[in-house]
């Protein structure tokens, strides 16, 4: 073989081992694209099986060429069984889209992807249940063929069913509320506008709907944002240069808002308007629009401003008052605040109004600790009392000496359980020393008046013993009866004093209480002859006889002038030619009230002690005259009279203070028809 042989021969065989490293890597990437294609087949082959929707493959719409495991799952069948049926008749409702399915053929055949929803059934069960339903072209084995994709929608119909309820339910709730309210998408565009809304602006809510708010309802500016629009994008520059001059705030309760008032002119009446506008945002965070909400505060307004003035004028009053004006809530032992109070609280305690009322220990550490208990005792009460509550305090002067002070406060109990005092302190200084100084000259003047008084019923007396002309006689016996009489009215008035004081010891003594009426029967004899006036004694409803004795303790004295007064005021008032009967009932029958007679009857008592009434022995004192009306309420007060031409007012007040001293009562009952009771109740005591 010559060498051009042997170079053409290695040329060949250089050619034919590059065709075969070529022919190697062919088969080497051919290995490799049928992996690839063999990974796509199962990747596919799991998307499709795998998938949360059935899908069928479909050479028509009565033919099915494959499905996948969620199809056989969503009908209830095995493959085999729901391949041999038809997806028009046996897996929808009829009258369905598929129905037009040569119609539809060539919009899928041009590549749209048809999308409807639709009622599918399980062949099983005839079973109903909304689905959406997907055509798209697509090869199938190297074949045209429609993919047929279903979705069952039960949940979301369900969800959406309760969306939408939700929706409208909402929607009732804020268009039944009196609060007008509207609210804005993210576009700006108004989504709901109320009835109350439409009646607050005039606007009705179609006209709104759809589009940004008309400044124009609330503004005089062509056009400008609400407070929503400027909330929505939280431009706070712009809130602060349109709302900074209206009472603008954030909301203290709502996160996001901001709240306004301002003077508008809605429907041409200017009103006062508050309004407060916040984001909305849904379960994710994201903000989906804002609500404003517009309330007319005219009234409120008003009633604030007329607050005002009558606050202010509250104080101007109190201010001209002598003493302190305070209204204190207390809210348990030790702890409560003043409300109110006025400026007096400067001239008695040296105390300016507004620090008290911001401090009230200020005041409670200006008096003494018992002091302060004593108020404290006093304005803490587990049952509100019905009069008012008074005491008396003193203080030790900075320049030496006491001032004296008097509280006089009422509560009322609030609905909330809080008791509220409304109360006045004043300086009664003054009046105490008034008082001591007469309480100085009462005690000289009795005990001045005393002696003298002695002196003269003794030399009286002296003259008595003498033989002496009858007219002289007479003289020297009316100068002993004046005196002795002046002496009586002396002690007698002494004993009322120590009454009052509450210092009086009582000295009990039994007495026949049938003598005693027999004494005073004969002393007010002459005066009822004179108007024709007849007297009647009963004891427990039968005559008194003079000659039964009705023992009593007690000192006869006090008593003797009780039923004196009284035997007097029923002689004083009972009408000429009519009867006054004393009745006496005994423990056993008497009863705590007397008959009444019609809605006419006036009853007021003077009660002293709370002795159960079955152990009470009454005197009642009867006459066909009435009270006078006026003083039907201040009978028994001191000095109240009435149609008497020499009466002094005295005799009832002091008949009470001596049943009082005795630990009974005195209470009258007085009408047109049945005329005057007055019952004294005394307690029974054994006579000794």
């Amino acid at each position: 073989m010559d060498q051009d042989q042997a170079s053409h021969l290695q040329a060949a065989l250089d050619e034919a081992r590059s065709e075969i490293a070529r022919l190697r890597d062919q088969r080497q990437d051919d290995r490799r694209e049928l992996e690839a294609l063999r990974e796509a087949r199962d990747n596919l082959h799991a998307l499709f099986h795998q998938s949360p929707d059935a899908i069928f493959i479909c050479s028509s719409a009565d033919k099915i060429i494959d499905l996948n495991n969620r199809a056989a799952e969503l009908f209830g069948l095995p493959h085999a069984e729901l391949m041999a049926l038809s997806p028009r008749t046996d897996l929808l409702r009829s009258r369905g889209p598929l129905e037009k399915f040569e119609e539809i053929r060539p919009k899928l055949l041009a590549g749209d992807i048809l999308t409807f929803n639709w009622v599918a059934k399980r062949p099983r069960d005839g079973k109903l249940f909304p689905v959406e339903i997907s055509l798209a072209k697509t090869v199938w084995n190297q074949e045209n063929a429609v993919m047929v994709t279903v979705r069952d929608i039960t949940q979301n119909r369900r969800i959406k069913n309760l969306l939408s309820r939700r929706r409208k339910l909402l929607a009732a709730i804020l268009d039944s509320t009196p609060i007008p309210t509207f609210v804005i998408d993210t576009d700006h565009r108004v989504i709901f506008w109320n009835k109350a809304c439409e009646i607050l602006t005039g606007v009705p809510g179609g006209q709104c709907l759809g589009k940004p708010v008309d400044s124009r309802i609330f503004y005089p500016e062509p056009s400008r944002p609400v407070l929503a629009d400027l909330v929505l994008t939280m431009d706070h520059p712009k809130i602060a240069a349109l709302y900074r001059d209206k009472n603008l705030s954030p909301s203290a309760f709502i996160p996001e808002a901001f709240e306004a008032s301002d003077r508008l002119t809605i429907q041409g009446t200017t009103r006062s308007i508050y309004f407060l506008a916040a984001r909305c945002r849904d379960e994710r965070g994201e903000i989906v629009g804002a609500i404003e909400t517009i309330q007319d505060i005219t009234k409120r307004t008003q009633a604030e401003a007329e607050l005002r003035a009558s606050k202010r004028l509250l104080t101007e009053i109190t201010s001209n008052i002598p003493g302190v004006v305070y209204q204190y809530q207390a809210s348990g032992e030790d702890h409560g605040s003043f409300t109110f109070i006025s400026e007096g609280i400067w001239n008695l305690f040296g105390l300016p109004a507004e620090s008290t009322l911001r401090d009230p220990k200020l005041f409670f550490e200006r008096v003494d600790p018992e002091v302060r208990k004593r108020f404290s005792t006093s304005l803490t009460c587990s049952e509100t009392p019905e009069h008012p509550v008074e005491f008396e305090f003193s203080m030790q002067r900075d320049e030496g000496g006491m001032r004296w002070f008097k509280n006089s406060s009422l509560a009322t109990r609030k609905t909330d359980g809080r008791v509220v005092w409304n109360g006045m302190l004043t300086d009664i200084t003054e009046i105490k020393r008034v008082e001591s100084l007469r309480a100085d000259v009462e005690r000289m003047v009795r005990h001045d008046l005393k002696s003298p008084l002695t002196g003269i019923g003794g030399l009286a007396k002296v003259l008595l013993r003498d033989e002496l002309p009858d007219r002289q006689r007479e003289i020297a016996s009316t100068i002993y009866q004046s005196a002795m009489k002046l002496l009586h009215m002396l002690g007698h008035s002494m004993a009322l004093f120590k009454m009052e004081e509450g210092a009086y010891k009582l000295q009990p003594e039994p007495f026949d209480l049938t003598r005693m009426l027999q004494g005073l029967h004969e002393e007010f004899l002459p005066s009822a002859t004179a108007k024709s006036l007849e007297f009647a004694y009963l004891l427990d409803g039968r005559p008194l006889s003079w000659d039964h004795r009705y023992m009593l303790s007690g000192e006869a004295i006090l008593l003797e002038s009780l039923f004196a007064n009284l035997v007097q005021n029923a002689v004083d008032a009972a009408p000429g030619g009519s009867r006054i009967t004393i009745a006496v009932r005994s423990p056993k029958n008497t009863r705590r009230d007397t008959p009444k007679n019609g809605p006419e009857l006036h009853e007021r008592a003077q009660r002293a002690s709370e002795t159960h009434p079955g152990a009470m022995h009454e005197i009642d004192i009867h006459n066909f005259g009435v009270i006078p009306e006026d003083i039907r309420d201040r009978f028994f007060d001191r000095y109240v009279t009435r149609g008497k031409e020499h009466g002094s007012g005295i005799g009832t007040y002091s008949a009470m203070l001596i049943a009082k001293t005795h630990g009974g009562t005195i209470r009258f009952t007085t009408c047109e028809t049945q005329g005057t009771h007055v019952i004294v109740s005394l307690p029974r005591r054994d006579p000794a």
